[in-house]
């Protein structure tokens, strides 16, 4: 028997991967379920990031740990990407979100700066009467199974993006909701609050070559 949990209204999760998760009445892989639609992670990327593509399966120090975490088992729900640009930091994050997703487990994954566009969007519309649009963007927030904000520290440092950003990373650090973050940054370099709650979980460093060269075509060195 499956558990129902409402993430947003009128959607919940952990139901069979067809009928109420799919906009259609009948399975059909080739196009998104509702909640897959619901991740804002685009659709194509299901078949191109899987564990199965991944370059240097299992040899990296941190495989495991990132494949039961994949499995939803964890230390702590909290996991941080650290490194470069073009490290592989959204596409290893993907690649997890891919791994709930299939398991009908709900995901929710944000730039950090489209988060705080849509809190502001839906802030303006509840100040002219809409009672929901706020609350909907920051409850799916708060509530998903696995929150994935990407490129923390390039959000443009308003007080008010500050305290929208704390408190969605503190309630699912209170509630134990996981969280996969992702930085070009230092933990040193963020918010102090976000900082210390990112601390207490894993901390995964990317290294190497940019990860988006190697996929493209060779770049010619410049003359001397």
């Amino acid at each position: 028997m499956n558990q129902w949990r409402r993430i947003m209204p009128g959607v919940f999760e952990n139901l069979p991967l067809s009928g109420c998760l799919n906009s259609g009445s009948e399975s059909n892989a080739d196009e998104p379920t509702l909640l897959e639609k619901l991740s804002l992670i685009p659709f194509h990327t299901k078949k191109t990031h899987s564990f199965d593509a991944w370059k240097h399966k299992g040899k990296e120090t941190w495989w495991q740990e990132i494949m039961e975490y994949a499995d939803g088992a964890y230390n702590h729900p909290f996991i941080t990407l650290l490194g470069g640009v073009g490290t592989g930091k959204t596409r290893l994050a993907w690649t997890i979100a891919w791994a709930w997703l299939n398991k009908g487990w709900s995901v929710l994954y944000y730039q950090v700066e489209e988060l705080l566009d849509a809190l502001r969007e839906g802030y303006s519309r509840w100040e002219k009467g809409d009672a929901e649009g706020y609350h909907v963007v920051l409850r799916h927030a708060q509530n998903t199974k696995l929150l994935i904000l990407d490129d923390f520290g390039a959000e443009h440092g308003t007080l008010w993006a500050k305290a929208k950003l704390d408190q969605i990373v503190d309630y699912r650090y209170v509630h134990q909701k996981p969280l996969i973050a992702t930085t070009n940054l230092t933990l040193e370099q963020l918010s102090e609050r976000i900082a210390d709650r990112l601390s207490e979980g894993t901390l995964i460093q990317l290294m190497g070559e940019s990860f988006r060269i190697n996929k493209g075509k060779s770049i010619p060195k410049a003359r001397k």
